[in-house]
């Protein structure tokens, strides 16, 4: 499942690359983007304490919201298995549904190939 929403974010990045980050959709998806490299998300714990915070309470929300996006049971055990922590906390982020959709549509594998 992990892989899949690796490879689906990089697909949608490169067929929406021409945004230059004024589309929505793609802003929120680039957000997403150290939830593909663990180095990358654990530097921003030293980095911008903000920002991961929100990727922590993100990675929270898909183990929490499985009723919801069943394919996020898988994700939850693949993410905390590659190393990635969620914990709910009290970071601000107004896009945390949007994102949570947006994930659940990067899981698919239908309208990618």
């Amino acid at each position: 499942m992990y892989n899949q929403f690796v490879k689906n974010m990089e697909w949608f990045l490169e067929l929406n690359k021409g945004a230059d980050g004024h589309d929505y959709r793609y802003k929120l998806v680039k957000r997403l983007k150290p939830l593909t490299d663990i180095n990358e998300f654990n530097r921003l714990r030293y980095h911008d304490i903000n920002y991961y915070n929100e990727l922590e309470n993100l990675i929270w929300a898909i183990g929490h919201e499985t009723e919801k996006y069943p394919s996020f049971k898988a994700l939850s055990w693949e993410l905390y298995g590659y190393g990635f922590d969620g914990k709910q906390n009290h970071s601000e982020n107004k896009s945390l549904s949007e994102q949570l959709q947006i994930i659940d549509l990067l899981l698919g594998t239908q309208y990618w190939h």
